[in-house]
């Protein structure tokens, strides 16, 4: 036989190599994917004893906080007699705040609060709210401007950041509401040279939304309310260049977002947080790194905490400002096992509609969305009334 009469030979179709998972009933999903650690497997309350939590790296964030010698509350667990034993009921110590989430979200559509920042310049509007007002009596000789540092409001001001959870709470019928601690990192402050108070804002912050979650709870405790632990995206990113010049160049490093992250998680669970909000999210690399933060930090604890995760699409072409779909940045960060992913920010509800659409397809837990009024206008502003953003976000409901 010469060369040209010979042939290859076709495929082989052999069956799939089975392995022990393949043997296991498929059952019905009671609740989102539950992360490994023994106290999520088994609903383990957080028994909220933040003061018996002695990691070497928790002391130290601890020992160097600008509050540290104010002999500050971090333990916020309830008498288990305090509200009946049952869902609507929820009590901090005894009950499994994950299981009791669960229900909700079964349930009913949640709500959660609206933007911190609005609402301040809509006080700003009606009140006195300038640079002496930032500073109060605690920054007075700061070195630098501080206005539109809104995070040390909850320091120089409780009052109004207090006030503004309570409408919330109160006017809009939120079950969660977001620390106002969106930029209170070491990375973000070093704006303001306020790196050092990175641990009292986030426990400022904290303490003042479980202040008014606790106050609204008890007038009525069949609808607790509970306090979400906000965790920006910093004014950096980690995958990103800074410089055109230069597309290897990188003004912050993961670790150095993961040093940043643990201290602020530390200060809003000191502070009272219930959950953890990941939240805004244009460069995954930064979610990640908070994410792992986070991981470190339940490691080290051993408690059960849930963890909600919201990325944002940055224009129509549905992806984020490190390039990836909201499938692939559900794909980068499901290890993580939040219980809760969605969108915010951005887009109004009419555009983010097929993108949050499209994320519902793959996402194996519970899902949210909070959208913008719109898109900005021409000079920035957003043209959408509440009424318009009501009509919008029906298309959600």
């Amino acid at each position: 036989m010469n060369d040209e009469t010979k042939t290859e030979p076709g495929p082989v179709n052999r069956p799939r190599l089975l392995f022990d998972y393949d043997h296991i009933e498929a059952k019905p999903a009671v609740e989102p994917p539950l992360p490994t650690s023994y106290a999520a497997q088994n609903h383990v309350p957080n028994p909220y004893q933040n003061s018996k939590l002695t990691h070497e790296k928790i002391l130290s964030i601890r020992s160097k906080a600008t509050n540290q010698g104010d002999n500050i509350q971090v333990d916020f667990a309830q008498p288990s007699e305090l509200y009946p034993d049952s869902f609507p009921y929820f009590v901090r110590g005894r009950d499994s705040l994950r299981c009791y989430i669960t229900s909700l979200f079964l349930s009913e559509i949640a709500m959660y609060d609206g933007a911190m920042g609005t609402m301040i310049q809509n006080y700003a509007k009606r009140n006195r709210l300038e640079e002496s007002e930032y500073r109060g009596e605690k920054f007075k000789d700061w070195s630098c401007n501080v206005k539109g540092n809104n995070d040390m409001l909850s320091i120089t001001q409780p009052d109004i950041i207090k006030g503004i959870y309570k409408q919330y709470l109160e006017v809009g019928g939120s079950n969660l509401i977001g620390t106002n601690t969106f930029s209170s990192t070491t990375v973000a402050m070093a704006d303001y040279a306020m790196e050092d108070y990175a641990y009292e804002l986030n426990y400022e912050g904290a303490r003042l939304a479980r202040e008014a979650c606790d106050e609204v709870t008890a007038k009525d405790p069949t609808k607790p309310r509970f306090v979400v632990g906000a965790i920006g995206p910093t004014n950096r990113t980690g995958s990103i260049s800074p410089s055109v010049e230069d597309p290897s160049a990188r003004n912050v490093t993961f670790d150095e977002l993961v040093e940043t992250y643990f201290e602020q998680i530390v200060g809003l669970m000191d502070g009272g947080a219930d959950i953890l909000m990941v939240e805004t999210i244009f460069d995954t690399l930064n979610a990640k790194a908070a994410l792992y933060a986070i991981g470190e930090y339940l490691d080290f604890t051993g408690l059960d905490i849930p963890v909600f995760v919201s990325g944002t699409l940055v224009d129509q072409s549905g992806r984020t400002l490190s390039g990836q779909t909201g499938e692939a940045f559900y794909a980068s960060i499901r290890h993580a096992k939040p219980m809760c992913v969605g969108l915010n920010c951005a887009l109004g509800a009419t555009h983010m509609k097929p993108f949050l659409e499209r994320l519902s397809k793959v996402v194996e837990c519970f899902m949210h969305v909070y959208s913008n009024a719109g898109l900005p206008n021409a000079m920035g502003g957003y043209d959408d009334t509440p009424g318009i953003m009501i009509e919008k976000n029906n298309v959600f409901f």
